[in-house]
């Protein structure tokens, strides 16, 4: 080892601004002695002891040091138990080659004088570069680790330390956490943390710092948090809600439900809300006689007994009384239940976050921005326009909603809209199918609600007569004015709906006008009804067919199949055309073409002919040109509750992978269906039997080869 050849005296010193006694020395002057070396700052005061500040650069031998954050100077006591064994004495020997750096260092209690000069070279060395654990033994960082305690425990107590110097230790505390799991290193560690912020507050309160992020990870709540309730309750000053949070995610006595952890950031996010809606500007605390001990554990054993600051002195521990730990606990409860779907998605999604998925299982305020603004747009819209039709893949468009559009998915949303004040039409929650992107759908204001829309069997009924009314109108291209005034008018007549579920309904019908449907889609749904429903159905659809003034051919046709469905004769349809009272448009309101109608008895048997493959239940009538009659095809039986039409449709579906939307256009057409009625009875169907669809995709549309091998079976 080499010796130290600088004389030290009063000539230049290190610089305290504190103005602590700071150490003198001289740096040799012979260039050819062997030594050790010191560069002192610039304008310095005599001083035993300096604090080195980062950023200060020291040289100690050949060993250069910029980060500080360590005391040097002269020691007179070197002992472990000194508050001096903490400094870096610079005429303590410096060996050449330092210490194995993971060997122990063969003490708890370390001073900087009982080191070895091995040691101290290995220890400086480590100062000297970017302080990681990397092969350094935990000794080491315990020795460093006493440094800072003393500038936190005694200079911070004295007032000597600066805010700015307080967030540059709390800083590198933070920092030295993730380099050692050493519990010993990680308990003291924190312990000086929240004596950093101790000891910031001494000149204002703790409870108008910022407070402390993160779960509770000790027995008892941080030692900050703590002060900070019991200044509140001392000043009759409102608990800030950062405040409120963090007693809340640190103590360990309170119940923590998975979304307080499974998704922290939006946890705390409705924490700080709820808790401004119960307590406004925050909660007020009494002061109990239980009195807070405020005392710091350091690792530095010189340190064990100091005083306690006199501004932490007789303060209350409101952590003793059982009130405000069950008013947040309540609180916490309340926030986790809000996000329970979102906690259990990413539950079973890990990586979920931030996908629609997940985000549509948020409450709205916590949506991302730009959702929330397409949401207030769509709002405003709506303001001005009673119902507005559109499509979902221009709604969902805004929403930047990507991927596939499940039924899980549109529930989600449906409910979201809800909540906003927005209804949606057609609604999934109540039966509807999972839309497609061009499906179009009409949207309105309602009032807020996470409740789903009530559907009875009254209004089950009210859905057939409306659709079917709809689909009458634009039998023969677009509806009328007077048509759509028919619907509405009968709408607003049955006493039996609420004025929301009148809306409803409404926009049901305009969906219906943007989007034609076959006929033969509403089979089912006819045969649920009564035969009272089905009278007042044929009555309402006459008059929608007449309302323009004009029946067409098209509007006949499609009547003539809905009598049929209803078993009701079509001689009574015809009646019904012609009779000019009973049927609530007077006749002068109209003109009816005689001769169209007659012309259209005459062909009942061709039309019928036309319709048997949609309607099985109806005998298939062949009309020969010749006096011999064509021998009949076998008839096959109907396939999983399906018609004729719709069975022979699935049968073709299921003798391929996959179809072009064009080829099914073409096989609907010669069946007389249409083709998203077509798919969408068959996959009905499906649903019913085997609980998911035949078809998937637009175009092209692909088959499920399970469900087409248990047909085949």
């Amino acid at each position: 080892m080499g010796s130290s050849s600088g004389a030290y005296n009063d000539r230049d010193a290190y610089d305290n601004s504190d103005d602590e006694t700071l150490t003198s020395v001289t740096i040799a002057e012979n260039s050819d002695a062997t030594g050790h070396s010191i560069k002192p700052p610039r304008n310095v005061s005599p001083s035993s002891v300096a604090w080195i500040p980062p950023g200060q650069t020291v040289e100690i031998g050949d060993v250069s040091i910029s980060g500080g954050m360590f005391y040097i100077g002269d020691v007179h006591r070197s002992s472990p138990r000194s508050i001096e064994a903490c400094v870096i004495d610079p005429r303590a020997d410096l060996a050449d080659m330092g210490a194995n750096p993971v060997t122990a260092l063969g003490s708890k209690e370390l001073s900087y004088g009982t080191l070895t000069g091995e040691q101290r070279r290995t220890y400086l060395e480590w100062l000297g570069s970017d302080r990681k654990k990397s092969e350094i033994h935990t000794g080491y960082l315990f020795f460093y680790l006493y440094g800072l305690e003393r500038r936190v425990l005694v200079d911070g107590a004295a007032g000597k330390v600066s805010e700015s110097e307080f967030a540059d230790i709390a800083r590198e505390l933070r920092r030295l956490l993730n380099i050692d799991a050493n519990y010993s290193w990680q308990k003291h560690l924190r312990n000086l943390l929240e004596s950093v912020g101790l000891m910031s507050s001494r000149n204002g309160k703790m409870y108008d710092k910022p407070a402390p992020r993160g779960m509770a990870i000790g027995y008892q709540v941080p030692m900050d948090v703590r002060v900070a309730f019991a200044q509140a309750a001392v000043d009759k000053h409102p608990v800030p809600a950062d405040w409120a949070l963090a007693w809340a995610k640190m103590d360990p006595l309170l119940v923590r439900r998975a979304a307080v952890t499974r998704c922290p950031e939006e946890f705390d996010k409705v924490f700080v809300r709820k808790y401004a809606e119960r307590f406004k500007n925050g909660m007020l605390l009494s002061v109990n006689r239980t009195t807070l001990e405020v005392r710091p554990d350091p690792a530095f054993s010189a340190l064990k007994n100091l005083p306690v600051p006199g501004f932490l002195v007789g303060l209350p521990d409101i952590g003793a009384i059982n009130g405000p730990r069950g008013r947040l606990q309540s609180l916490m409860n309340e926030s986790a239940s809000a996000l329970d779907s979102y906690s259990r998605y990413l539950g079973r999604f890990p990586g979920a976050a931030g996908t629609l998925d997940a985000t549509l299982m948020l409450p709205i305020e916590l949506w991302p921005d730009a959702m929330q603004q397409a949401l207030d747009a769509l709002k405003e819209e709506l303001a001005q326009e009673e119902i507005r039709v559109s499509t979902f893949g221009e709604i969902l468009g805004r929403f930047k909603f990507t991927g596939n559009v499940t039924r899980d998915k549109m529930t989600a949303f449906c409910t979201v809209l809800s909540k906003s004040g927005i209804a949606i039409e057609p609604d999934v929650r109540l039966g509807a199918r999972t839309p497609k992107p061009g499906d179009s759908l009409a949207l309105f204001a309602t009032s807020a609600s996470v409740d789903v829309p009530p559907a009875d069997d009254a209004y089950s009924v009210a859905t057939v007569m409306i659709d079917l009314a709809a689909t009458v109108a634009v039998a023969d291209g677009n509806a009328s004015d007077a048509g759509i005034s028919v619907i509405e008018t009968q709408v607003d007549i049955w006493p039996q709906f609420s004025e929301e579920l009148k809306l409803r309904l409404k926009a049901r019908s305009r969906v219906q006008f943007a989007q034609r449907v076959s006929i033969a889609g509403f089979r089912k749904r006819i045969e649920a009804l009564a035969s009272e429903a089905r009278q007042d159905l044929a009555l309402l659809l006459v008059q929608v067919a007449n309302a323009d003034g004009v029946v067409s051919r098209e509007k006949v046709k499609a009547l003539e199949k809905v009598y049929r469905m209803m078993d009701i004769d079509t001689q009574r349809l015809y009646s019904a055309l012609h009779r000019d009272a009973g049927i609530a448009k007077p006749a002068a309101s109209f003109t009816l073409d005689p001769a169209r109608i007659a012309a259209l008895k005459h062909e009942t048997a061709r039309v019928s002919a036309i319709l048997a493959d949609v309607f099985i239940e109806e005998p298939h009538v062949a009309l020969a040109a010749t006096a011999a009659p064509a021998a009949p095809e076998p008839e096959q039986a109907p396939l999983i509750g399906l018609d004729g039409a719709h069975s022979n449709f699935l049968r073709l579906l299921v003798t391929r992978v996959s179809w072009t939307r064009a080829e099914l256009e073409e096989a609907a057409t010669k069946l007389d269906l249409m083709l998203d009625g077509a798919m969408e009875q068959v996959n009905e169907a499906a649903l019913d039997i085997w609980d998911e669809p035949l078809t998937d995709g637009d175009d092209p549309v692909e088959i499920n080869q399970e469900l087409a091998q248990r047909l085949a079976a």
